[in-house]
């Protein structure tokens, strides 16, 4: 999944491929009568090796939004999460697991002072800015309901 410009994209949608981003199908939030939260418009992909994982990272990856910018060649536009869910077994004993591993990517803040972008370099900037903010905030409330400083995040 991306988050690009405070909207969440399914990066190994291959229509993606084809299609400008303007045509993409958003992912939109929402929890279920049993307060589970569910991701529309993402996609699940089951492998049977790590190549195949492997593949389909390295797909979401190329499909990501990156630009040039004064500060960074390559420079990651969005936030990318890559989860990957294990499931076992053994058969001896009927024992099953689950584990889930979240690969996460934030793009970096860019001072926009110092870059001096415009147009649409702008706009990304700002929204990546803005969402390393209230992602600070979320870090500083936790810590502090911890410190039973705050009941509510």
């Amino acid at each position: 999944m991306e988050i690009y410009n405070e909207n969440a994209y399914d990066l190994l949608d291959r229509q993606h491929l084809e299609i400008p981003l303007e045509q993409w199908n958003k992912i939109t939030m929402f929890e279920d009568d049993d307060g589970h939260i569910h991701l529309r418009n993402l996609s699940v992909h089951h492998c049977q090796t790590e190549q195949q994982g492997i593949d389909l990272l390295m797909m979401g990856n190329f499909i990501r939004k990156v630009s040039s910018t004064p500060m960074n060649q390559c420079s990651s536009r969005s936030h990318c999460i890559f989860t990957i869910t294990f499931e076992g077994y053994e058969k001896d004993t009927d024992f099953n697991f689950v584990s889930k591993l979240h690969l996460v990517d934030l793009a970096g803040s860019e001072r926009i002072s110092k870059t001096q972008l415009e147009g649409s370099l702008l706009n990304e900037t700002k929204y990546i800015n803005l969402s390393l903010t209230y992602l600070e905030q979320v870090i500083v409330a936790l810590k502090e309901k911890m410190t039973n400083k705050r009941t509510h995040i």
